[in-house]
């Protein structure tokens, strides 16, 4: 299926300068006010062209101008178009590609001073306005379906006409009716106008004395002229556009859209896309793609209605349609998806613009196909982070479980008040990849990791040389407390692995506790600290919080403890919890 797959987009509203990258199914995630809708009305401006006013301007001394890149344009593809059509843009494309700019110099322009241009490669410019190539962009992308937020439904369904969102869509599944039933309605229709019609072979009587009186007051001022009274019969087409939706509750009569809530509005909007994406599953043989813009489609719906309406989304994309949503649900997300999710942000500097997507950050990191797919798994089924300004990387059961509550009493918000994403690792070995895939989309993240992770993780990360001075010092503190302590070491490493009596887990503990090793610990949580790495200077998160093992009822009793004793007599050392959220927080 051809698609946009790239648009640029200059002086349009917050779009600055924005550029973002599209996929079939293309989700455009951002807080408010960040240009989502913004973009998705640029998108809609540069494939159905109307006047923009000064308010769509950022700076009205310049021009607005949308590019789009459409590719996927292959020759049996242009076999189907109109030959005129065809001859117009074959010359432009290149590797199934042609690129398209919109432009409008100054607010309130007149439509024909608002202009399509096409590259032209052989020449390497841009060329305004080839004969047909309107027509021939619009067999290839015909008039966008614009859903927008809520407030104008009401108003959209009583109009409905072919510029309506419920006119568009009824009018993408009324076709097969037109084809069916054509004939049949145009003799039903023929019987009409031959008893309205001015010239009708079956004219009502009455109609004949109406124009016989009129006819003689105008022959005493006009002789030798008449008239005859004319009613136009609507064509299929006229029917089919005005064509509306009642709404009928139980075995009452028919009530307006208007009348009922948001939510039941919202609700019927986005079953006419579930039945649309039905039928075009069934019936697909579509040479063009349609656009589907929707702000909010989640906006009023249960929770499983969400889920439904984004299945169905996705199946369009798959069958004709090229789907750009805008939305502040995980929900409308899935793992597959987040990969092509865009996060869209505004500053004062740079207006609108889009951070790089996950997919392509993993493409710039890990460029080994298996670890690719490994990090992908990991990182796109928290989709939350999407939705965040920064991350917490952990790995612990312990910390997903806690860490929420304990940010919450310390910090007297939540994490996602303070838009922070507590995303769980696949293990401490994805830590750097992870912040460095992270850090190439442009979001602040910090990880949370044991103790021995200097030892292992970190070494092999090269966040610390294999003979640091701390990492040896606490070795040889091992060496001193394992026939003590019943610790196993591993001979060439040097370091604790698990016997029947103590877990290589507990031995780090132990070693924390060690006076002499506390310096060095504090050391190594300083240099990974700077790394944006917080390392438990007591092995792990349950020394610190006095919990003795990782299980539901461990974690549910500690809590309780915390509700009736507070925090800092709970925990066995309230101050590196307390640093911990603070240092999350800066």
């Amino acid at each position: 299926m051809h698609k946009i797959t790239e648009v640029s987009i200059k002086n349009f509203k917050s779009c600055i300068n924005t550029t973002i990258l599209l996929s079939d199914f293309t989700p455009l995630v951002g807080y408010n006010n960040a240009g989502k809708s913004n973009c998705l009305s640029a998108i809609q401006w540069l494939i159905r062209r109307s006047s923009l006013t000064e308010k769509d301007f950022y700076d009205v001394s310049q021009p607005i101008e949308v590019i789009a890149m459409v590719e996927g344009i292959s020759q049996q593809l242009l076999s189907h178009m109109p030959q005129n059509q065809r001859t117009t843009i074959q010359r432009y494309i290149s590797n199934q590609q042609i690129r398209i700019r919109r432009l409008q110099d100054n607010p309130n322009a007149k439509a024909t001073d608002i202009k399509l241009y096409v590259w032209d490669i052989t020449i390497n410019d841009w060329i305004p306005n080839p004969t047909g190539l309107d027509n021939a962009i619009s067999a290839l992308l015909p008039e966008p379906i614009r859903i927008g937020a809520m407030e104008n439904a009401a108003e959209d369904a009583s109009k409905s006409k072919t510029t309506t969102t419920i006119g568009k869509l009824l009018a993408e599944f009324l076709g097969p009716v037109k084809i069916a039933h054509e004939v049949e309605l145009n003799q039903h229709l023929s019987e009409i106008t031959s008893r309205i019609s001015c010239n009708g072979s079956q004219r009502f009587g009455e109609l004949a004395n109406i124009d016989q009186g009129v006819n003689g007051k105008v022959n005493n001022l006009f002789p030798g002229m008449s008239v005859k009274l004319h009613f136009e019969t609507p064509s299929i087409d006229d029917l089919i556009k005005a064509g509306t939706l009642k709404v009928v509750e139980g075995q009452g009569t028919d009530r307006d859209f208007s009348s009922y809530g948001h939510g039941a509005q919202r609700s019927i909007q986005m079953a006419l896309v579930q039945y649309l994406a039905e039928i075009k599953r069934q019936t697909n043989h579509q040479t063009s793609t349609t656009l589907l813009l929707i702000d909010e489609p989640e906006l009023y719906l249960h929770p499983f209605a969400i889920e439904q309406v984004r299945e169905a989304l996705i199946e369009l994309s798959q069958n004709g349609y090229q789907v750009i949503i805008s939305t502040h649900s995980a929900q409308m997300i899935t793992a597959d998806g987040a990969e092509k999710t865009l996060l869209i942000r505004k500053d004062n500097i740079n207006g609108t613009y889009s951070r790089k997507r996950l997919g392509d950050a993993i493409q710039t990191i890990v460029p080994n196909t298996v670890h690719q797919m490994e990090h992908l798994f990991s990182l796109s089924h928290s989709t939350q982070l999407l939705f965040a300004e920064n991350v917490v990387l952990t790995e612990g059961k312990t910390e997903q479980r806690l860490l929420p509550f304990l940010f919450k009493d310390i910090a007297g918000l939540t994490m996602g008040q303070e838009k922070h994403a507590l995303i769980a690792q696949g293990g401490v070995s994805n830590t750097k990849k992870s912040l460095a895939i992270l850090a190439e989309m442009d979001l602040p993240t910090k990880a949370i990791c044991d103790l021995d992770y200097c030892f292992n993780g970190a070494v092999i990360d090269n966040f610390l040389a294999e003979n640091d001075s701390d990492l040896t010092n606490i070795k040889s503190i091992f060496q001193r407390i394992a026939p003590t302590h019943n610790i196993t070491l591993n001979p060439n490493t040097l370091l604790p692995k698990g016997n029947q009596l103590v877990t290589a887990a507990k031995a780090f503990e132990l070693v924390a506790a060690e006076t002499d090793a506390i310096p060095f610990i504090e050391s190594l949580h300083q240099k990974m600290k700077a790394y944006g790495i917080w390392i438990w200077k007591r092995g792990a998160i349950e020394a610190h919080l006095g919990t003795t093992s990782k299980t539901e009822s461990e974690w549910a009793r500690f809590k309780r403890d915390v509700t009736n004793n507070g925090l800092n007599v709970t925990c066995s050392d309230y101050q590196a919890i307390n640093d911990l959220v603070e240092w999350l927080r800066s």
